[in-house]
This record gives C-alpha cells, structure tokens and sequence, in this order.
C-alpha cells in the first residue's frame, strides 16, 4: 500500500512540473517573438565607424527548469535528444521531453498498479513513456518526406538563380526566403550561420545534421567537392536534381513491384484475428476451452508470436531502404 502512495505522490510532481514548464513556455512564447524581433533590429556600431554589425544572442538551454538544466548539460544523450528534436523541427526542449517521458511513465506506473497482472505491469510504464519520443519521431518522419518531396525543385531554383549571376550563398537565401517548408527554413538558417562568420563548409554540414537525407548529403558532397577542385556549379546541380528525379521513378516502380508482398503481410497478420472475432460472433463458446485452459493460453502466445514474427519478416523482405 505504501508504494501506491509513494507512486501517486511522484506522479503528482512530475504532472505538477510538466505543467510549470508549459505554463513557463506559453508565458514566454510571446515575449519570445519579440526577444526575436528586438534581437533582429538591434544593431552593434564596430569601432571604425563602418556598418552595425546584427547582434544574435542564442538560446541553448536544455530546460526552463535550472536544477533539470544542470542535470542534462554536459551529458552525451541531451546532444543526441537536441539533434532529434532539430530534426524533427520541433520547438520543444530537450528538459520538456524528458519530463514529457517522466509523467507518461508515472501515468503508465499507476495504470499498472491496478492490475495484477505481472507482464502488464513491467510493460505498461516503458509503453507510455515511449508515447513522447514516438510523437517527435512522427513529427521527424513526416518533416524529413516533405524536404525531400521539395528538394529538387529547391536545387532547381538554385540553378537558375546561380545561372542568373548569383553568388552561391545568394542563392541559399533566395530559397531560404521562397522554398516552402521545411525547406526553405533549413537553407534560410544555414545562409544565417554562414552570413554571421560561419564557414560554408561548416554551414553545409550543419544542415546535413539537422536533415537526415541521402539526397541533401549528395548535394553538400557535391557542392564542397566542386569548391575545392573547381568546375561548372550549374552542371553538377542540373545532374544532381536529374538523379534525384530518377531515383523516385525508381522508388515508385520498386513500391509497385513490392505491393503484393506488402498487401500479403497485411493479409498475414489480420487474417486470423478476423476469424477470431467471425467464430465468435457464430459461436460464442466455441473458443472458451482455449481461453480458460492453461494450454490454450499457451498456444495463444505462440500463434501470436508467430503472427508478429511472419508480418515483420515479410515487411524486412519487401522493403527497399532507400534513405
């Protein structure tokens, strides 16, 4: 009883935190955006008397929270959960995904306290505190396929405005200021870092760690390579933008070859709850000897674990990594 009581109380303080964070967050999303118009306006004279120079003060907080601040800084899983929030273009901080975590956690602790079911209760808390990270991970997946559904338009555009007479770093501005998102928001940050001093070299690689794509990394390599031995900039971005065209018809003939494997798959692991449920409907204590015997619970798991083996085979065997 007394670890109910001691779950509850722990459960209470990480919801209690996990509200003060959004709270925090939302009282300071306002004076965020003006922070950040103020910062953009602001300027600092250089000595000589020449042109101000923007000021751009960076926040790299790991949480609103000091105390949980101090605890993630320094630790290699904060870097590792900040460039997995970049990627996923989230403005949420590493702090509030690990509280995030903690209060599922806690909710998925208390619903296993009321079962007395051992399994469930070693497996719901990890369950509910995957929720967060899954979501950030959608939220990733789905960001990653719209850069890349724009990119050779974006390349494209590159093209023009380079065969137009523009510099290169002209050019990424031109797409940070017209290419959609999540597009455009990459390059306008990468010409950002590189207008403040940053190398654009560094720069590029930069943006290749904030989006994880095959065709971004062939662009950068492209680019670097064509800076330092020289050569037609245009004529490489036309072949790469080709290439890239191509190399989604071929996804797209690989993805229709591969549907009957994958509709099989699907047929594979639905097919036997269907008839779970059709034999139940006909006749309801026709499945009772294997739901109450200690056998039938038996061959239950086995078949379920057979289920899920044969569906994640047949999925490895019809999927083509492409990424």
């Amino acid at each position: 009883m007394n670890g109910v009581w001691i779950a509850v109380f722990i459960s209470i303080a990480l919801i209690f935190a996990a509200l003060l964070t959004a709270l925090a967050g939302r009282s300071n999303r306002k004076s965020g955006r003006v922070l950040r118009r103020l910062k953009s306006l602001s300027r600092v004279s250089r000595a000589d008397g020449s042109e101000p120079v923007p000021v751009i003060l960076r926040d790299d907080q790991l949480s609103r929270i000091p105390v949980l601040n101090r605890m993630l800084a320094g630790q290699d899983i904060s870097a590792r959960l900040q460039a997995f929030l970049d990627q996923a273009g989230s403005n949420m901080k590493v702090g509030q995904l690990v509280l995030l975590v903690a209060v599922f956690a806690a909710a998925g602790l208390l619903l296993s306290l009321r079962s007395h079911n051992v399994l469930l209760r070693l497996l719901l808390p990890p369950a509910f505190a995957g929720l967060p990270v899954i979501h950030v991970q959608t939220q990733r997946a789905r960001r990653l396929k719209a850069f890349i559904r724009a990119f050779p338009d974006t390349i494209d555009m590159m093209t023009s405005a380079i065969r137009a007479g523009h510099a290169f770093n002209q050019a990424m501005q031109l797409v940070g200021d017209e290419a959609p998102d999540p597009v455009g928001v990459e390059f306008k940050r990468t010409f950002e870092q590189h207008n403040l001093g940053l190398n654009i070299r560094e720069a590029l690689l930069n943006l290749t760690d904030r989006v994880d794509s095959l065709d971004l990394r062939l662009f950068v390599t492209s680019v670097l390579l064509q800076r330092e031995t020289g050569g037609n900039l245009t004529e490489i971005l036309e072949k790469i933008s080709y290439t890239i065209r191509e190399r989604f018809k071929l996804i797209g003939q690989i993805r229709t070859y591969t549907a009957q494997g994958r509709m099989s798959a699907w047929i594979v692991g639905t097919l036997p709850m269907a008839f779970v449920l059709i034999i139940s409907a006909l006749n309801p204590g026709y499945l009772k000897p294997l739901l109450q015997d200690r056998l039938g619970h038996l061959f239950i798991g086995a078949s379920a674990f057979l289920q899920v083996a044969g569906f994640l085979i047949i999925r490895k065997v019809v999927q083509i990594r492409y990424q």
